[in-house]
């Protein structure tokens, strides 16, 4: 099929919702360590959309600062939202790598699964999971994402976070009793870890301990899930000390110092 044929296929309709996010991703693919910058017409060409097309989704990107273009060339390239992007993925990596030794520790102890999960924005998404080797174990699964308001791992996060973050998240969270949450926070911050039973997955019980940066920002937390007939309230309890450890291990590690 000629190019052009090809341009009018891909673009038989104006951009709108997940066609115009695809086509977006499809141009900020399209550069690469050999073409850094490029010319819109061989952006164009790369991505098959007609010229006015593809125009029109670089200004968008570029107002939110995905791509930015040379005055002088008028070439494009990646932005300054892509490089921050890119630090924050940097920097889970990082952390997932100084907490491994300390999850593998935990694993081995409790014989159940053990996570590690990020703060996303009003969410936590599993990011890295060591599974229990029983036949019949829970696991949250890397790359899913729960919520903050319930689980272990949620209130171990929501419990360090600002006051202003936690209203914030409060307000627009759905499906949840604030008091019985706002009390389980408070206990959180006392005891310095937060427990569930059934909260995000039937028949499944959890412990987590929130880590956070050197500055004290938190970013996530670790936890141990397992079925609630063998992570009993007795189990939870005798898991609680090594699992604080283990946290502040690994909070040591990134330079966090706990204040007297």
């Amino acid at each position: 099929m000629p190019a052009a044929k090809k341009k009018k296929a891909a673009d038989s309709s104006a951009p709108r919702g997940a066609q115009t996010v695809h086509r977006a991703l499809q141009i900020l693919e399209t550069f690469s360590p050999r073409h850094p910058a490029l010319a819109l017409a061989e952006l164009s060409n790369a991505v098959g959309l007609t010229v006015p097309t593809t125009h029109r989704l670089l200004r968008a990107l570029h107002e939110k600062g995905f791509v930015v273009q040379d005055p002088h060339t008028k070439f494009y390239s990646l932005g300054p939202s892509i490089v921050r992007m890119a630090a924050l993925v940097q920097g889970r990596d990082d952390v997932i790598v100084v907490a491994h030794p300390t999850m593998e520790q935990l694993r081995e102890l409790s014989g159940e699964s053990v996570g590690f999960h990020w703060l996303v924005g009003d969410r936590r998404v599993c990011v890295h999971e060591l599974v229990s080797d029983h036949p019949l174990r829970m696991a949250s699964g890397v790359g899913n994402w729960y919520p903050l308001v319930a689980g272990a791992g949620g209130k171990a996060i929501l419990a360090n976070v600002s006051p202003a973050r936690l209203e914030s998240i409060l307000a627009k969270a759905e499906g949840f009793d604030p008091v019985v949450l706002r009390g389980a926070l408070a206990k959180t911050r006392e005891l310095g870890y937060a427990t569930s039973h059934g909260e995000t997955v039937e028949a499944a019980a959890a412990i987590a301990v929130a880590i956070r940066r050197t500055s004290g920002e938190v970013i996530g937390a670790i936890n141990v899930t397992g079925p609630s007939n063998r992570l009993t309230a007795a189990r939870l309890e005798d898991l609680s000390g090594p699992l604080v450890e283990a946290g502040h291990e690994v909070m040591r590690q990134l330079g966090h110092v706990e204040s007297d």
